[in-house]
């Protein structure tokens, strides 16, 4: 059997159901924004564009890409090759992406995943939305969208329901844009003049990191660094204020570029096989787990027989079943992970 042939009529199973039952992202405005996709790259082609939704459905049902984007921007010129000005962009949706590495429980490479790291991308998306997104910039929750990526991170979408605060988001220029996440990322931060909400921030990490070093000073004051010159402890301060700052992992391109592609909502994420899938908010996402909530449930009845003769060893859990590079048989789900990751193997059969 031919491990691509397969690979792609999975795809396209998986595209048709999610168009005959209406869950693939069809964008906003889809005239006014630039489509890409990739097969085995992430972007083989992009400046694709769509008069309407039937033109999109029927491309997307024809080609089942493994990997499908649409862009953050909105243009008057979306299939004109170049960047922001040739493509005539008039407006943005504002979007994070937060991308984890590994962590230090994580047995794996770098581009495998684990419930670990799956765990540690979760965490900042709360840390986020409950640390900034709410408290900071006065958002509801009802404001705020949450996709998981189909791979180790999430999307969040800003999108106020106030539509006047939604026309001055989404007008925002580059340097808004990267001045929002600069603040996020403490950047900005001086420790000569200390705003309230970093404040805020800062005092609560460092009680949760050693609850003998007295923060009254700092509720107080503006002026830290007059303050924690004088502590015992001002190493240790400082190295909580720069963890406070490092804590969370955003990909600043995707605030920072104009023309940003980012995935389709429900798309299959093309390394993982996994759904790019969207959460009904914090709560769904507490119980959101994607190594068996991200799987299309119907690749899981298919099954395949297969010899792994690659040299990497590996480990994969997905619906509660774990596959290594010793597997003799398969789900679909899990010949998608594979390939997608380019572990070698031959295909015997499927039943």
């Amino acid at each position: 059997m031919n491990a691509f042939v397969e690979v792609q009529k999975l795809y396209k199973e998986y595209y048709k159901f999610a168009i005959k039952n209406n869950i693939l992202e069809i964008p906003e405005d889809i005239e006014h924004r630039e489509f890409g996709y990739g097969y085995l790259k992430k972007v083989d082609n992009r400046n694709l564009s769509f008069k309407n939704e039937r033109e999109y459905k029927d491309w997307v049902l024809k080609n089942s890409p493994m990997h499908l984007y649409k862009s953050l921007a909105y243009m008057l010129y979306p299939n004109n090759p170049g960047g922001s000005e040739k493509k005539g962009v008039f407006r943005r949706e504002l979007a994070f992406d937060i991308d984890v590495h590994k962590t230090n429980k994580c047995k794996h490479e770098d581009d495998w995943i684990c419930k670990y790291c799956l765990k540690k991308a979760k965490n900042q998306v709360i840390y986020l939305i409950e640390e900034f997104l709410i408290p900071d910039f006065g958002l509801n929750e009802e404001d705020i969208k949450i996709v998981f990526s189909g791979n180790r991170g999430y999307h969040i979408y800003i999108k106020p329901k106030n539509n006047k605060i939604r026309d001055i988001i989404e007008n925002y220029s580059k340097d808004d844009r990267k001045f929002l996440i600069n603040y996020i990322l403490g950047k900005n931060l001086n420790l000569n003049k200390v705003g309230r909400c970093w404040r805020r921030r800062l005092i609560k990490a460092i009680k949760e990191k050693d609850k003998r070093i007295s923060t009254k000073k700092l509720e107080k004051e503006k002026n830290w660094k007059k303050i924690i010159e004088n502590f015992k402890s001002k190493n240790k301060i400082y190295k909580i204020i720069e963890e406070t700052k490092n804590k969370l992992e955003l990909d600043e391109k995707v605030m920072d570029d104009d023309i940003r592609l980012l995935r389709v909502i429900n798309s299959l994420h093309g390394y993982t096989g996994f759904i790019v899938k969207s959460l009904n908010g914090l709560d769904d996402l507490k119980k959101f787990d994607p190594l068996k909530d991200a799987i299309f449930k119907n690749f899981e009845n298919k099954f395949y027989e297969v010899n792994i003769y690659d040299s990497r060893k590996f480990e994969i859990e997905i619906c509660g079943k774990k596959y290594t590079n010793k597997s003799k048989k398969i789900t679909g789900s899990v010949l998608l992970y594979l390939f997608g990751h380019n572990i070698k193997f031959e295909l015997l059969g499927s039943h």
